[in-house]
Parts: C-alpha cells; structure tokens; sequence
C-alpha cells in the first residue's frame, strides 16, 4: 500500500504509492444507485478509467469497487480504502479551516 495523497485539483486529490502508481480522485456526478442521498461523492480514477465511487457521510467512508477495476490488478480494495481515509483526512482539515 504506502498510499499519498495530496489536493491537486480544486474538488479533486492525487494519489501515489511507491512504485509510481497514480491514481486520481475527482468530485463525482451524481450516479442513480449510489449518490442518491446527496452525500459527497468522489470517482477514483486509474489509468484513465473510473475503478471506484467513494461516498462520505458523516465521518465515515463508502468505498465501492467497479467492474472495470478487475483490469488493474495493482490496486487492491485495500488500496482504495487507504485512499478514501487519506482523502476523508484531507476534506476534513479543509473544512476545519473554514
């Protein structure tokens, strides 16, 4: 794992691990089965594709893998949980300056 992620974009993180693996989180449109109640929704993004929807609510995190995340087998699940804390770290130091 050993995951870093730094703010990149405004609404959007980058993720690199060891080994020059990037991934990318951006502020995610509103998907019919998993952003149904408003919550704030990011779509995890690797080699250009979307791998995983990652919802925030409250202080906790969803994390959902999608199929096309099957084609990359060098990111794990556990890598986008460790993503997810790291990006729900980051949102909360944001809104703990506002």
């Amino acid at each position: 794992m050993k995951w870093t992620v730094k703010e990149w974009i405004s609404g959007g993180y980058q993720a690199r691990r060891t080994g020059a693996l990037n991934a990318y989180i951006y502020r995610s449109l509103k998907w019919p089965d998993f952003y149904s109640d408003g919550a704030p929704a990011y779509e995890g993004k690797y080699g250009g594709t979307a791998i995983a929807l990652i919802r925030f609510e409250g202080k906790g995190a969803t994390v959902k893998s999608l199929a096309a995340a099957s084609r990359f087998q060098e990111i794990t699940d556990l890598d986008l949980v460790e993503i997810a804390l790291w990006v729900s770290k980051l949102r909360t130091a944001c809104s703990n300056l506002n």
